[in-house]
């Protein structure tokens, strides 16, 4: 669990990220989707899959991007 904690809170102040959790809860669905689809359960929508796919991974993608830029700021104001 401690992995799980760590990987959903910010670090500044130790909140849930919304950013995160959203990102995570949409990629989970993405997967699900992708394998009952694979398993010919019912057939998804490609559009929906696609945007659903491109949103999550923007939503978890945004927290990374900004870190790796804000650990170069605060390396330069130090």
């Amino acid at each position: 669990m401690g992995f799980w904690n760590d990987q959903l809170r910010e670090e500044k102040d130790g909140k849930f990220s919304s950013k995160k959790l959203w990102g995570l809860i949409i990629m989970i669905l993405v997967c699900l989707s992708f394998i009952l689809d694979g398993l010919k359960f019912y057939t998804s929508n490609e559009n929906l899959f696609n945007s659903m796919l491109i949103a999550g991974c923007t939503l978890l993608g945004l927290t990374s991007v900004s870190k790796m830029f804000n650990k170069k700021g605060n390396e330069n104001t130090d």
